[in-house]
C-alpha cells in the first residue's frame, strides 16, 4: 500500500489516513494489533544501533498468532512512510502491517500545538477501526503510556519506556491476543 500525503499550513507531511485503508471485508485477519515503536520495540531514550532491537519478541508471538494485522499508532507515522516503516519488520510479518493510526489533533483555534487529548491514541486506534473494519473486531495497543487510554483499557499492554517489551511480556501479549481471536 502506497500512503498518499497532503500538506495544510499546520501540519507536516503525513499519510492521509482520513480514508480506509482497505475494504473492511476483503483480505483481513480477525484481530488487530495496533504498535507503538518508542518504548515498545526499543527504550525510550535509544541510540541508534539500539533502535527495533525487541522487535524480534513481539514478531515471535505474532508468528503463533496468524490471525493478526498490524497497524503502526507510533509518532513515527508523522514522519516516514508506511513503507518506511514495514522495513524494519521481518519479511514474513511485514505483509501484515497494514496502515497507520490518524492524527485526531485537529487545529482551531482552541488547538495548541502539544496540547494532550484526553486518551489521544485510544481515539487514534478507535478512528483506525471505524474506518477499516468491521464494528466488534478485536483489537489490543502495545504501548508505554497508559495516559494515552483510558484507565480502564483493557486492550493495553503497557511496557516501560525505559525497557520496552520484554520477554516476559511474550506470554501476556499471546494471552491477550488468544482472548481476541
Amino acid at each position: 500500500m502506497s500512503a498518499a500525503y497532503e500538506t495544510t499550513p499546520f501540519e507536516t507531511s503525513q499519510p492521509d489516513t482520513t480514508q480506509p485503508e482497505s475494504n473492511p471485508s476483503e483480505g483481513t485477519r480477525p484481530c488487530v494489533l495496533f504498535l507503538d515503536f518508542d518504548g515498545v520495540t526499543h527504550p525510550e531514550p535509544c541510540k541508534a544501533e539500539h533502535a527495533f532491537s525487541q522487535l524480534i519478541l513481539i514478531e515471535d508471538v505474532l508468528r503463533q498468532h496468524p490471525g493478526v494485522d498490524v497497524v503502526i499508532s507510533s509518532s513515527w507515522r508523522l514522519q516516514h512512510t508506511l513503507d518506511e516503516m514495514r522495513a524494519h519488520f521481518s519479511p514474513d510479518i511485514a505483509p501484515r502491517v497494514v496502515g497507520v493510526t490518524p492524527s485526531n489533533k485537529q487545529p482551531s483555534n482552541a488547538w495548541l500545538p502539544g496540547a494532550a487529548v484526553s486518551f489521544e491514541r485510544e481515539g487514534e486506534c478507535d478512528t483506525w477501526m471505524k474506518h477499516n473494519r468491521p464494528w466488534g473486531t478485536p483489537w489490543l495497543a502495545i504501548d508505554d503510556r497508559a495516559h494515552w487510554f483510558r484507565p480502564d483499557c483493557a486492550d493495553l499492554l503497557q511496557t516501560s519506556s525505559q525497557t520496552g517489551f520484554l520477554p516476559e511480556d511474550q506470554a501476556v501479549l499471546a494471552a491477550m491476543l488468544q482472548e481476541r481471536l
